[in-house]
């Protein structure tokens, strides 16, 4: 082995190294970017299917509300429609317990041409599952541990109006 060295060192190559740990350390850097951007893009995931959910339920709210434009809010029917809303969004899953999920009472637009629209809002506070995980140095990094999306929908209202 002796003569294989000095061979080396004497056509300029550098003598063999151990390099034991340079696999495993390459290794623990990669997984960990791998492990962030695993994270990122579940998090980016969960607020699209959450803004979907909240759209479809706005949309529902104002399907209904489309269908029943002169209800006040003290009636039966401005209590189904808050049912319907919630319940669409509760099907996909979101938290629709008090301070999380709420919905604004439908604004109609005035007569113009025999027709007006009805606008539906809900608004939604998302809590990240992931909020406890802060990593050392870096933090959240950015990343979100609530925050508050909107959806609006706007509906012609299916009765002709007298302008």
């Amino acid at each position: 082995m002796k003569a294989l060295a000095g061979l080396r060192e004497r056509l300029g190559r550098r003598p063999e190294r151990k390099e034991k740990g340079q696999a495993l350390l390459e290794m623990t850097i990669g997984t960990i970017f791998l492990l962030l951007i695993v994270l990122i893009v579940f998090e980016m995931a969960m607020l699209f299917y959450s803004y979907i959910a909240l759209l479809n339920a706005s949309r529902e709210g104002a399907v209904y509300a489309s269908l029943h434009p002169d209800m006040d809010p003290a009636s039966a029917e401005y209590q189904t429609y808050l049912e319907v809303t919630s319940n669409e969004a509760e099907a996909a899953g979101l938290n629709t317990a008090t301070g999380y999920f709420t919905i604004t009472a439908p604004i109609q637009t005035e007569c113009v041409d025999g027709k007006r629209d009805t606008t539906v809002g809900v608004h939604y506070k998302i809590v990240n599952p992931t909020q406890g995980i802060i990593l050392p140095w870096l933090g959240r990094m950015g990343l979100f541990q609530s925050t508050t999306m909107s959806a609006f929908e706007t509906m012609r209202i299916r009765e002709i109006c007298e302008p």
